[in-house]
């Protein structure tokens, strides 16, 4: 009995001491270091020079000497801040750099993509923001923008998105404005450009919501897709574009065109025509037109090429 109740104790004082040892302190996850890769550094510098060089070709030919020191001096500026290739912008910042045609100072255009990288984060390629950023650069014409601006200019474009459009497919207001930019040849290098085209989308159609199948969106569309913008101011092109939904918004709504003979008559005759003025105007006459009510004006006549 006394040995059962012995055994007994040192269990339980076996198991007490086993309780109470302490825990071995967990180590903490080891984190990934950014490693840079010099290639990196090559590959940006070749799209760099690529842009580069559209602008400083005479008669096709190129002074390889000026451009080899530009791409040396572009090269020792990524290496110095050990540009990273391996973020989810690796895609966009190639096609950045490429758009940029102008001669800038090679520290600038190193301090410009950190910049852009830090404002901008995250990307994912599905994303609103991505698609009209990557459309935006496209076409843009920068001048004489200092590369510390075309920074913040992409910074504010991916602001701009995302405050309306977190996540996911840009809706049916930024794929016009997308649609339109694409025709433009040459975008005004304006920060806010595309902030005010949502802006004056928003305000033409009281707020709502811009479907692809309603009549105002397939008019302006289709009237958009064929004005030629050549020379366009950016105000100018927001203007534009903010009478164009003021004018559709009123008289087709958010109906099919096929529903009123007056829109479809309207449509068809949009479609039908190559070229128009940047007058938005020629929408209303010829719905106007289209009614019965209204004859068409000789100013109201489109370009036909």
């Amino acid at each position: 009995m006394r040995h059962r109740l012995l055994m007994a104790i040192m269990c339980t004082a076996l198991l007490m001491g086993v309780s109470i040892m302490p825990t071995a302190a967990q180590e903490p996850e080891p984190t990934e270091a950014t490693v840079f890769d010099p290639a990196c550094a090559v590959d940006l510098m070749k799209a760099y020079v690529s842009g580069w060089e559209y602008d400083h070709r005479t008669g096709g030919v190129i002074d390889v000497v000026a451009a080899a020191q530009v791409a040396r001096n572009v090269y020792k500026a990524f290496v110095n801040v050990q540009v990273n290739c391996r973020d989810s912008l690796k895609d966009f910042k190639p096609m950045l750099l490429r758009s940029m045609h102008g001669d800038y100072p090679a520290e600038d255009v190193a301090r410009m993509l950190g910049f852009v990288e830090e404002a901008v984060g995250t990307v994912d390629y599905n994303d609103c923001s991505y698609d009209v950023a990557v459309r935006y650069v496209q076409q843009v014409d920068w001048g004489d923008t200092t590369a510390i601006q075309v920074g913040r200019t992409i910074s504010d474009i991916f602001r701009t998105v995302r405050a309306a459009i977190p996540g996911g497919e840009c809706d049916g207001t930024f794929q016009i404005i997308q649609e339109m930019i694409s025709q433009i040849d040459k975008v005004p290098p304006d920060s806010t450009l595309i902030s005010n085209l949502y802006q004056v989308v928003g305000d033409a159609t009281g707020g709502h919501y811009v479907s692809q199948d309603s009549c105002d969106y397939v008019l302006a569309k289709t009237f958009l897709d064929k004005v030629e913008w050549d020379g366009l101011s950016a105000d100018q092109i927001t203007q534009l574009v903010s009478d164009t939904f003021k004018i559709t918004y009123h008289i087709g709504g958010d109906i099919d065109c096929n529903s009123d003979p007056a829109l479809a008559i309207t449509a068809m005759l949009l479609n039908d025509t190559y070229r128009f003025a940047p007058d938005a105007s020629v929408i209303q006459n010829t719905y106007d037109a289209a009614t019965g009510n209204v004859e068409v004006t000789p100013e109201a006549t489109p370009i036909v090429n």
